[in-house]
């Protein structure tokens, strides 16, 4: 099989992850969110929310600020170009696969 046809049936690793694609789906849909925000959405715990959202950080598709309200940390995402276009591909993809298969 060459790169190409590869290329074009392989999803990327970090949005295969239910969780992971979720975060960025409403990141995508938002200009931005708050942990607690993700959390309840997503009925997930702090934890594993903390873990998905590290990993995509680190990865670049989204970016965090942190500041204090009241004393309290508050932790803001918002999803990057370079995560929206990453996003984008991997519907794209999952799309054409969808096609290909009632096509």
């Amino acid at each position: 099989m060459n790169s190409e046809k590869t290329d074009k049936y392989t999803l990327d690793p970090l949005l295969t992850n239910e969780l992971r694609f979720f975060i960025m789906s409403i990141l995508s849909m938002y200009e931005e969110a708050d942990f607690n925000f993700l959390k309840t959405e997503l009925k997930t715990t702090d934890g594993n929310l903390s873990v998905q959202m590290r990993k995509l950080e680190e990865a670049g598709y989204l970016s965090s600020r942190k500041e204090f309200i009241n004393k309290k940390p508050k932790t803001t995402y918002q999803i990057t170009p370079e995560g929206l276009e990453k996003l984008t591909l991997y519907i794209e993809k999952i799309s054409s696969f969808k096609t290909g298969l009632s096509g």
